[in-house]
């Protein structure tokens, strides 16, 4: 009987000695994991406002060209009728056009309007470069000798594309 007290007293003792050792560690856990969570949600959120500008400038630089775009063509067109009007109501103030000479002049570029037809199935568009509120579209003209270049240079001037320049390489 003694035997079965002693017994019963260490097997007590022993329950009560051992202590459950993993649930500080599972609260531990469980805060550190609270703290990634937050740490990630903060991160999926500056990505989420990164993507929005990335977006938002995307947008933008797509209404530049498709503005651009529309107005170099315009631009074609109004060469080829040497409508100066229209040419003059779309330009900068760095753009002057010379009606007797038949010249478009801005402050680095003059471009000669000769009798050459700008005919659209003839040109090509090649490239953009936007840097700030200035935009280049590069088109090139075919012809049967060949071809050449021809650059239109816009600029952004209170919310508004204007023409700026207009240049060749022929």
């Amino acid at each position: 009987m003694k035997i079965k007290k002693y017994f019963i007293f260490t097997l007590v003792l022993f329950l009560f000695g051992c202590e459950e050792k993993s649930i500080p560690v599972l609260e531990s856990s469980e805060v550190n994991n609270n703290a990634q969570i937050e740490q990630l949600e903060m991160v999926n959120e500056q990505l989420k406002n990164q993507i929005s500008e990335m977006e938002k400038k995307n947008d933008e630089e797509k209404e530049a060209l498709r503005t651009t775009m529309n107005l170099a063509f315009h631009l074609f067109t109004a060469i080829n009728n040497k409508d100066f009007d229209y040419i003059t109501s779309i330009s900068s103030s760095n753009v002057q056009v010379d009606v007797e000479e038949s010249m478009i002049n801005s402050t680095n570029y003059s471009y000669k309007i000769n009798d050459m037809e700008y005919l659209l199935e003839n040109l090509e568009y090649r490239f953009y470069e936007l840097k700030n509120d200035t935009l280049i579209i590069g088109f090139a003209n075919y012809f049967f000798e060949g071809h050449s270049t021809i650059y239109f240079g816009f600029i952004k001037q209170n919310g508004q594309w204007l023409f700026d320049y207009i240049v060749t390489d022929a």
